[in-house]
């Protein structure tokens, strides 16, 4: 047993007198990684003796096992401590790309996905070669930012139900080539958390592969819930099994009161050149429906009270878009006139061609419930 002991003890002894390598790398486990960096090391020579050596670089797909590319640098000195590299004094550096290629660089970054690097340092003997040391790391490309969502807003009360979904791409959005989405709305429940929403209640809608960063609700898609409140989600993947997960943001889509249940219900006054209909503004909105049969994109609505002086000398007014063709224009009068229901009002439009159209109205108060 003495024997053996002293034999190991020489061995460790050997081993530590002819001295070892060793290769630190300098890479972030997860974040934006160039190719370049991936040269950024450290080599360790812990013997007596000057080394001449080059070192092979295997970058493989963490997810797949694919092996991406090959690189093999020039020779150089390695001395005795520690010698700090990088690709300046690696160059010229040969690469061999296998299962991608130099166009799926973005900027001289490498795609999100997960990669393993494996490096060979090979010792230089003259025209033969020995392999010194190898070391492999595990790290993980990503963006720098996942995506974020946009509408609606986060907490937001609405007037009305979303029709449409938008966020942000992953930013830079070109670091992921097959930039696909998963979009998924859930109920939150009474005490619940948003994202335990998304996780574990049954989707109220959810679709996968969305290309463009928006998402209109389908027709066939149930109605939203007034005054229920909704999680959503989105998740960018790509084919290198990247997933980036934006916030989770919460909604719900007020009840409408009564009174805008009235102002709803309450038809458009059609406008005409002569014969001009009556309605009336609940609560001071006016529905005006009016032809715009002249290339005018603003319209002024005049208003003056025929229950009242004859020929006032200022006229109140309110300006408003129009486009050629039918318009249904919804007029708030609160500051424009004084909302009377003894009087009855009439409002009218005139054209830059001088066509004249108009309604009579009567103001009438609602109650809001």
């Amino acid at each position: 047993m003495r024997k053996t002991i002293i034999a190991v003890a020489l061995l460790v002894i050997a081993e530590i007198g002819t001295g070892q390598v060793y290769i630190q790398t300098t890479l972030p486990t997860t974040g934006l990684v160039q190719q370049n960096q991936l040269w950024n090391l450290i080599l360790i020579n812990g013997g007596v003796s000057t080394l001449e050596a080059k070192l092979i670089l295997l970058l493989k797909d963490r997810q797949t096992g694919l092996e991406l590319f090959t690189a093999t640098t020039k020779s150089f000195t390695i001395n005795k401590g520690s010698l700090p590299l990088s690709v300046n004094n690696l160059n010229p550096v040969q690469y061999n790309y296998l299962a991608t290629d130099a166009t799926s660089l973005y900027n001289g970054l490498l795609p999100a996905g997960a990669y393993t690097a494996c490096y060979s340092l090979i010792r230089m003997l003259g025209e033969k070669q020995e392999p010194l040391t190898e070391e492999c790391i595990h790290f993980d490309v990503e963006p720098l930012s996942p995506p974020m969502l946009i509408f609606p807003a986060d907490s937001a009360e609405l007037e009305t139900i979303p029709v449409q979904f938008t966020w942000t791409p992953p930013v830079p959005a070109g670091m992921v080539k097959q930039l696909r989405y998963d979009f998924m709305i859930a109920e939150l429940l009474p005490g619940q958390k948003a994202a335990e929403a998304v996780q574990h209640n049954l989707p109220f809608y959810s679709s996968t592969g969305v290309i463009n960063n928006f998402l209109t609700c389908p027709a066939s898609l149930p109605a939203f819930d007034k005054e229920k409140w909704y999680s959503w989600q989105v998740v960018a993947r790509d084919d290198n099994s990247y997933a980036g997960k934006s916030e989770v943001w919460v909604f719900k889509a007020k009840k409408e009161s009564q009174l805008e249940l009235i102002i709803k219900g309450t038809p458009y006054i059609r406008m005409k050149p002569e014969n001009p209909e009556a309605g009336i503004a609940p609560n001071g909105i006016l529905k005006l429906a009016y032809f715009n049969r002249s290339a005018d994109t603003t319209a002024v609505i005049v208003f003056h009270d025929i229950s009242g002086e004859e020929h006032p000398r200022e006229r109140p007014s309110v300006s408003v878009p129009v486009i050629a063709g039918e318009n249904q224009l919804q007029v708030s009068l609160r500051k424009v006139i004084a909302l009377s229901e003894e009087k009855t009002y009439c409002a009218e439009i005139t054209s830059s061609s001088g066509e004249r159209s108009s309604v009579l109205f009567r103001v009438k108060q609602f109650e809001d419930k």
